[in-house]
């Protein structure tokens, strides 16, 4: 399995702090945003960890060739949109983390066992990781555990990490949105909320990167 961190957009949610500097870059407790889900996952047993490139795109290079040299490096010329990038990408069943989190070093435990119910459950072309003790509820997860997207009753929230089988995403375009695959894969059953006990933090916002980087 490979995995990939999504660090190609223009961070538009940031409003005016990503005027000079990319999303990724940006830091909380001197330590940048992408600096959390690497070190989460740099001493798994990944085959690859690939990180996707285009918004200001030279300075996330420059930091990742000198400080994780070992990363692959995925340049998007256009904007590819969640699932495109992914799907440019991907070789391999492929787990997904976003920069929007302050990723707690103990959630490798979670990971790890989230990936062993991936590969456990073949019938699933994607688990998404969630928390339904956080507030901030933005999914739909039934009894079964199964996914509803869209929702229509929110009742978890999405803990920025998905995990994408092999081959899944052959059928869509070069340039396309994740949640479109969400949608196919609720309606054949076949998306499951992996439950988390950590919680990680959001700061995909202005107002939520600034109250934490205080």
């Amino acid at each position: 399995m490979d995995a990939l961190i999504l660090a190609a957009g223009y961070g538009t949610r940031m409003d005016t702090l990503t005027k000079d500097v990319p999303k990724p870059l940006l830091k909380i407790k001197n330590k940048t945003l992408i600096s959390y889900a690497i070190d989460l996952i740099k001493n798994m047993s990944f085959d690859k960890i690939y990180i996707n490139t285009h918004y200001k795109h030279f300075m996330v290079e420059e930091f990742i060739s000198e400080n994780y040299p070992d990363i692959v490096i995925s340049y998007e010329e256009t904007i590819l949109g969640t699932g495109g990038g992914i799907k440019n990408i991907q070789k391999d069943d492929i787990c997904i983390l976003n920069t929007d989190n302050l990723w707690n070093q103990s959630f490798e435990n979670e990971l790890e066992r989230s990936i062993k119910f991936f590969d456990d459950n073949k019938n699933f072309d994607s688990v998404l990781l969630i928390n339904s003790k956080n507030k901030n509820f933005d999914l739909e997860v039934k009894n079964e555990g199964l996914i509803n997207f869209p929702s229509k009753f929110n009742n978890t929230s999405f803990q920025g990490c998905h995990i994408v089988r092999k081959n899944s995403l052959f059928p869509y375009p070069k340039i396309f949105n994740i949640q479109n695959f969400w949608k196919d894969c609720s309606l054949n059953d076949k998306i499951y909320g992996y439950e988390t006990t950590i919680s990680n933090t959001h700061v995909g916002t202005k107002d939520e990167y600034l109250k934490y980087k205080k």
